[in-house]
């Protein structure tokens, strides 16, 4: 049988408990180096819907061939302008459309408009299974004409009108889809269309966080555990060392004799303080002799003890203290 003296056991395990609380250190170091968890964002594509309507124009002068397709059209000889408005979505589900073409007058009244009438000059509606397409006709002179009988009818002779082209699409599901397209006249009197397209993408955003792991000697550790788990074990390994290290810390003697420092002397006796001696037995005896007699202490060794002592007229009370023992603590 092996026989381990006590004091080594206990360093052994002071030894073996600070090399735990440094190892819990390190990891809880790198447990507030890493991030917790990862967040990884993926999207995904639930819906696709496009939209837009082609047009061209027949005109009555002979410049442009009638069909012509053009961004600007000249209002004095457009006659009408002809367009195909068609809508598509992927993928190809089922849905219900409704469009309609409408002139709106009106007249302003500082920023404000104020509407005299609204027309609606022909609708479309219908089911469709991935996309549709419907025929549209912007009849220019007609819109003028429209346009002389509201002012002439309401006297308003500074009325504007809106024209424009209402889509609504609903798909069962789905957020609905709303389009306009206006015809627009420029100061110049050239004619052009404003939200010819349009595009949209549903898109979700899916959220994944993973939680991180920190490698330890026994396996892995996710990083939120190690956070609370490794300070607090470095913490409870790091107590005995220091409760060891605290325990056989050097104490300082208390000194005895603090309160006679500045009365003692280094010397010796004529006579070797070997006649008329009285051994004192305490510190406090030695005090009680100082203050009685009024002179100084001698300090001096007499062979392996150190010896303070009180002379008075031949007499010398003394105070052995072996040097191993240091100062005498006797009350």
């Amino acid at each position: 049988m092996i026989h381990i003296e006590r004091k080594n056991l206990i360093k052994a395990m002071v030894v073996a408990s600070l090399g735990m609380a440094l190892f819990f250190g390190a990891y809880s170091l790198a447990a507030y180096s890493a991030q917790p968890s990862t967040v990884r964002a993926t999207y995904k594509t639930l819906y696709t819907e496009k939209a837009s309507m082609s047009h061209s124009g027949l005109f009555s002068g002979g410049i442009y061939k009638n069909g012509t397709s053009l961004n600007y059209y000249p209002g004095k000889i457009t006659s009408l302008i002809r367009g195909n408005y068609s809508y598509t979505t992927s993928p190809g589900v089922a849905g219900s459309y409704r469009a309609t073409l409408r002139a709106d007058y009106y007249v302003t009244s500082g920023n404000k408009r104020i509407y005299l009438i609204n027309t609606t000059l022909k609708s479309w509606s219908g089911n469709f299974t991935g996309s549709f397409s419907i025929p549209v006709t912007f009849d220019v002179l007609g819109l003028e004409n429209a346009l002389a009988n509201v002012r002439s009818g309401t006297g308003m002779y500074r009325a504007s009108d809106e024209v424009y082209l209402d889509v609504q699409v609903d798909v069962p599901g789905r957020e609905p889809f709303n389009q306009r397209i206006d015809l627009e006249v420029d100061p110049s009197g050239m004619l052009f269309f404003t939200g010819l397209t349009r595009d949209y993408t549903k898109v979700v955003r899916n959220v994944n966080e993973t939680a991180n792991h920190i490698g330890v000697g026994w396996g892995e550790v996710s990083v939120s555990t190690a956070r609370k788990v490794f300070p607090a074990m470095a913490f409870l390994f790091f107590l005995p060392p220091l409760g060891f290290f605290y325990g056989r810390r050097e104490k300082k003697p208390k000194d005895k004799l603090s309160n006679l420092r500045k009365f003692i002397i280094e010397g010796t006796p004529k006579d070797g303080g070997k006649n008329n001696l009285v051994e004192l037995k305490s510190v406090r005896d030695l005090e009680k002799a100082f203050d009685l007699v009024d002179k100084p202490i001698v300090h001096y060794f007499d062979g392996n003890k150190e010896v303070y002592a009180v002379i008075d007229d031949g007499v010398v009370y003394f105070l052995n203290i072996s040097p191993s023992e240091g100062v005498d603590t006797s009350p």
